[in-house]
């Protein structure tokens, strides 16, 4: 069975090679990657298409969709905050800018924190931003994720706001 999650309102689902050019041409949208680590499409194709190549595995890269209309919303993660360290899962996230604040990025964090507490392996969920994301800040602390500080990520120079829970 393949990979899939369902809130009220979201399917997230394994990726697809149709979803590639929705996929690429929602990160050339400015507002968009404002906060995200700059990437061509052709860096972008060959990240999803990594992640379509190792299918069905419980830490990974997923489509959200509108359940009711199955438009594309954007993409969601999870993987090792730190390659080794299983125990730290972060969550990652960017969504198109027609579904920004209509409450879709807490549902998926909500939706992903229950997820990746029934693995294992799992002791904490961790999330970084740019500081100036309020938006994305805001999305964490919904869904329960604390500020703990800050900490540096790609490129290790670019400072990031820190998040993280434990299990409930």
């Amino acid at each position: 069975m393949a990979f899939a999650l369902e809130t009220e309102r979201l399917i997230i689902r394994l990726f697809t090679e149709e979803d590639i050019p929705t996929f690429i041409e929602m990160h050339i949208k400015p507002e968009v990657n404002l906060y995200l680590p700059k990437r061509s499409p052709e860096e972008h194709r060959t990240f999803l298409l990594e992640a379509i190549s190792r299918g069905n595995v419980p830490l990974n890269r997923w489509v959200m969709e509108e359940k009711a209309t199955g438009n594309f919303i954007g993409s969601c993660l999870l993987r090792e905050f730190n390659a080794g360290d299983p125990q730290v899962i972060e969550i990652g996230y960017s969504i198109d800018t027609p579904y920004w604040g209509k409450g879709y990025g807490t549902e998926m964090v909500h939706a992903l924190k229950a997820y990746a507490f029934t693995l294992p392996q799992t002791k904490k969920l961790a999330a970084v931003t740019v500081k100036e994301n309020i938006a994305s800040k805001t999305v964490l602390v919904k869904a329960g994720l604390k500020a703990k500080g800050t900490g540096t990520r790609y490129p290790e120079t670019l400072e990031l706001a820190y998040f993280e829970c434990g299990a409930e």
